[in-house]
């Protein structure tokens, strides 16, 4: 059903940091049992942006989820925000295996999926893709195999007002 939505739910302020800091929470005892180590660069001056802070807390949880499980044997999760180009970005990166140029080709593809049998869906990143285009974002990544995966994500400040086809003032 989140794959499926065409535009963000509950439109209300978002602090990002909160709803990075929120997801990260989550993940507190599987980072500290997996032997990952958690390093935030939050910018304290990030403005508030408009979305779905359930929605956009998905987004974190799929994309920190891929990280620690390409992390077997444990590792680093950087985790950064900041403001560029006028738009909130978001990065999260693992020390994990890595993606090919065909794994990479195909990772926001509904039902693609490197893992084995009962082990995933190939649902979180297209549905995490979802999200963030209902947002008017974007989300890249960039890897290379045995070098880890950087996901980008960024998010306007001002988002389009999409119900009447005009930007939002």
């Amino acid at each position: 059903l989140l794959f499926a939505r065409q535009s963000p739910g509950e439109q209300k302020e978002v602090q990002l940091n909160a709803v990075v800091a929120e997801a990260l929470a989550l993940f507190e005892h599987r980072l500290q049992r997996s032997v990952i180590e958690l390093v935030t660069k939050l910018d304290p001056g990030l403005p508030v942006l408009t979305g779905d802070p359930g929605q956009l807390m998905q987004v974190l949880v799929n994309v920190i989820t891929n990280a620690i499980q390409a992390m077997e044997g444990g590792g680093r999760l950087p985790v950064r925000t900041r403001v560029t180009d006028g738009q909130l970005e978001c990065e999260v990166e693992d020390t994990g295996t890595g993606m090919s140029k065909d794994v990479l080709a195909r990772i926001f593809v509904p039902f693609f999926t490197t893992k084995d049998v009962d082990q995933g869906t190939g649902l979180g990143l297209p549905v995490a893709h979802g999200i963030v285009t209902a947002h008017q974002g974007t989300i890249a990544v960039r890897s290379a195999p045995g070098r880890g995966a950087t996901f980008t994500i960024r998010l306007p400040l001002q988002p389009a007002d999409t119900s009447q086809g005009r930007a939002a003032p």
